[in-house]
């Protein structure tokens, strides 16, 4: 007799046992589940492009640029120097400089004195790393018939043109050194300066 209830007792036992170890089942499949839906979220924020840290100075002047015509005209300019000062090296294609949302320009002085050009800055595809510098002076080349690369002083219309105080940088306008992942994905400002 007694035997017989120690069986009994077990099998009562062992039908108690089945939620219990149901419950532990379903708790693994969802902590399971859970890590495996994180790992494939985690993974798509790896894809992200990193945005680089860079430290940019911004140094305004007042600068005086004359033509070769005669008689030489000439404007004086607000001009922004911006330059890399410490961080990561940034590739020119990946940045754009932008005065309010145009693309910013700067002049490139070259041997001459009446060969010189408005230009697009850091817009090659070389790099960017500490000491390098540029010159903000137009915030767009609009009234040069939109073109890229203007000659800036062997026309007296074009250096008139700049001697309207529109045509450059002002007080209020916005710098912006914008970075843009490879594949176009991204941005983000690096940096910006409001101009005094």
């Amino acid at each position: 007799m007694c035997k017989r209830h120690e069986t009994e007792f077990l099998v009562s036992d062992d039908a108690a046992v089945s939620p219990v170890i149901g419950v532990i089942l379903m708790v693994a499949i969802t902590v399971i589940l859970a890590a495996v839906i994180g790992a494939f979220v985690i993974g798509i924020g790896d894809d992200q492009s990193t945005v680089p840290q860079a430290s940019l100075d911004f140094s305004q002047s007042t600068v005086n640029f004359t033509d070769g015509t005669a008689p030489p005209h000439s404007s004086n300019l607000t001009v922004v120097d911006i330059s890399h000062q410490t961080g990561g090296t940034l590739d020119e294609g990946n940045i754009d400089i932008t005065v309010d949302g145009d693309t910013a320009y700067g002049i490139t002085p070259q041997t001459g004195p009446s060969d010189d050009d408005v230009e697009e800055l850091w817009s090659s595809s070389g790099e960017i790393s500490a000491g390098n510098s540029v010159r903000v002076v137009f915030g767009s080349v609009n009234d040069y018939d939109n073109t890229d690369s203007v000659n800036y002083v062997d026309a007296a219309d074009e250096i008139n043109e700049v001697n309207n105080p529109e045509e450059g940088l002002s007080s209020g306008d916005t710098i912006r050194v914008v970075w843009t992942a490879d594949d176009g994905s991204d941005s983000s400002v690096l940096q910006e300066y409001t101009v005094n």
